[in-house]
C-alpha cells in the first residue's frame, strides 16, 4: 500500500511537471475552502477568455456616432466594438505579464466573422504563443460565414470578406488546430496535450449544436481519458447549462442542453467552460449524483470586461475573474474609460431591451402599454448578471417591489437576472473529486 501511495505521488508530480513551462504556485491568500490552502501540489495555471469580438479601428468610423447603420446595430446589443482593439491588446499585454501556461479562447474572436479581424487576433494569439502560453481557440456563432461582416466606413456600410470553416482551422491552426493529438470528422472539435496527463478538449457548438457524431466521438475518446487517468478540461462556445431561471426561453443554449449535460457528466467531465451570453457566470447541474459546472466567462466588449485565470490541481480548481477597468487612451468626451463604457452600456441595453420589445412581451407576458416601465429595472438587472456574484441592495427591492403592482409579470424575470445561482461566480474553488 505504501508501494502504490508512493507512485501516485510520483505520477501527480509527473503530470504538473512536464508541462513545457514553469507552473505557478499561487500565493498563500484568503479562501472559503481550507482543502485548497492545505493542497501542497503545484498548480497549472489557466486563462479562460470569450467573446473577444474584435473589430479593427480601420472598419470604424471616427466616432461610433457617425455610422446611423452602425448605431442601429449597436442599440440592438450589449458591445462597445470601439473599444474592442484597446481592450484586447491590453489583455494581451496582461497575459503576457501573468504568464499562465494555457489559454483558452471559448469563441467569437472576431466582431462578425470578418475575415481581417480573424487575421488580426491570429497575429495577437501568436504573440502569446511566442511568449511561451499554449493557446487554443474554438469557433463562436460569428466567427463562420457570418452575413454581418462590414465595414462601416461608409454609409451605407460595404460587405467584407469572412471566412469558411476551413479557413477558421487555417487560420488559428497554432492554436489547437495543428497540434492536436485527434480531430473530430463531423466539426471543428479537437483535442490537444499541452503536457502528460492533461487533455483541452475543443468543443465546436458554433451552429448551437452538438452532432451527434460529435457527442459519440467526445464520448470514445473521454473512455479513453477516463482508462489512462487524463484529466479532460472542455470548452465551448454555447452554455449547456441555465444561468437563470428561465434562460433557455430567452437566451437559448445549446440545443438539446439538458441531454447533452447529461451525456457529457456520464463521459466523466465535472465542468465545462463556456460564453455567448458575455456574463460572468457559474452554475451546477447535478443528475444522478454527478455534477457539472458549467463556467461561463464575459465578453472583452461588454463592461466589465472579464476574463478568467484559474489554478488546476488534481483535486480543485481555483477561479479568479480579471477586469479591464482602464486602456492607454483618452476616452470621447474627455471621460475616462469606466464611465465611457457605463453610458455605451447603458444606452445600448437600453436600445437593446426597447429593440426586443416585441419578443420579451410575448416570453414574458407583459402588456404592450407596460413594457416601457420595466425597461430600467431590466437593464439593471442584466447588468447585474453581466458582473456575477448578483445582489440586489435594499432599495432595488422596494422599487422593484413598486414595479410588481404595475407589471406582475415582469418580475419573474427580472427577480430570475437577480437571483445568483449557486456557486459564487468570480472568485470560486471546485472540487474535482
Amino acid at each position: 500500500m505504501k508501494n502504490l501511495k508512493f507512485f501516485s505521488l510520483i505520477l501527480m508530480i509527473f503530470f504538473v511537471a512536464s508541462c513545457s513551462k514553469d507552473l505557478v504556485d499561487v500565493p498563500d491568500q484568503s479562501s472559503d475552502d481550507d482543502a485548497w490552502l492545505k493542497s501542497s501540489s503545484p498548480k497549472v495555471k489557466i486563462a479562460v477568455l470569450s467573446d473577444v469580438h474584435y473589430m479593427l479601428p480601420s472598419l470604424l468610423p471616427e466616432e461610433v456616432e457617425d455610422s446611423p447603420s452602425l448605431m442601429i446595430k449597436l442599440l440592438k446589443d450589449r458591445k462597445i466594438p470601439q473599444l474592442s482593439d484597446l481592450i484586447f491588446r491590453k489583455v494581451v499585454s496582461e497575459l503576457i505579464n501573468e504568464k499562465p501556461d494555457v489559454a483558452l479562447f471559448c469563441g467569437d474572436e472576431a466582431w462578425s466573422g470578418e475575415k481581417i479581424d480573424h487575421q488580426t487576433v491570429s497575429g495577437l494569439l501568436q504573440e502569446l504563443e511566442n511568449n511561451g502560453i499554449k493557446v487554443y481557440v474554438v469557433p463562436g456563432n460569428n466567427d463562420i460565414l457570418s452575413p454581418d461582416a462590414y465595414s462601416y466606413t461608409t454609409e451605407p456600410p460595404v460587405h467584407v470578406l469572412n471566412i469558411t470553416a476551413d479557413m477558421f482551422a487555417s487560420l488559428y491552426g497554432n492554436f489547437g488546430y495543428n497540434e492536436a493529438l485527434y480531430r473530430d470528422a463531423n466539426s471543428l472539435s479537437y483535442i490537444c496535450q499541452p503536457c502528460n496527463g492533461l487533455w483541452i478538449l475543443g468543443i465546436d457548438s458554433s451552429t448551437r449544436t452538438l452532432q451527434s457524431g460529435t457527442l459519440s466521438w467526445i464520448q470514445n475518446k473521454m473512455a479513453e481519458a477516463n482508462e489512462n487517468g487524463i484529466r479532460v478540461i472542455p470548452f465551448m462556445h454555447y452554455g449547456i447549462i441555465e444561468h437563470y431561471t428561465g434562460q433557455n426561453n430567452i437566451e437559448p443554449l445549446v440545443k438539446n442542453a439538458n441531454s447533452n449535460a447529461i451525456a457529457l457528466m456520464n463521459a466523466g467531465l465535472s465542468l465545462i467552460f463556456t460564453g455567448h451570453y458575455h456574463a460572468n457566470d457559474i452554475v451546477n447541474f447535478v443528475n444522478e449524483g454527478k455534477t457539472l459546472s458549467d463556467i461561463q466567462t464575459g465578453s472583452l466588449v461588454t463592461p466589465p470586461y472579464s476574463y478568467r485565470m484559474m489554478w488546476l490541481d488534481d483535486n480543485f480548481i481555483k477561479i479568479e475573474t480579471n477586469r479591464v477597468t482602464s486602456v492607454d487612451a483618452e476616452m470621447p468626451g474627455g471621460v475616462n474609460f469606466l464611465t465611457y463604457s457605463a453610458t455605451c452600456i447603458d444606452s445600448y441595453l437600453n436600445g437593446f431591451f426597447t429593440a426586443y420589445a416585441t419578443y420579451l412581451q410575448g416570453k414574458l407576458g407583459i402588456p404592450a402599454d407596460k413594457y416601457p416601465a420595466a425597461i430600467p429595472y431590466f437593464v439593471k438587472a442584466y447588468k447585474a448578471y453581466l458582473a456575477g456574484d448578483e445582489k440586489m441592495d435594499p432599495a432595488e427591492r422596494k422599487k422593484i417591489d413598486l414595479l410588481g403592482k404595475e407589471v406582475p409579470t415582469a418580475l419573474p424575470f427580472i427577480n430570475s437576472l437577480w437571483k445568483d445561482l449557486p456557486p459564487k461566480d468570480n472568485k470560486v474553488h471546485i472540487k474535482l473529486k
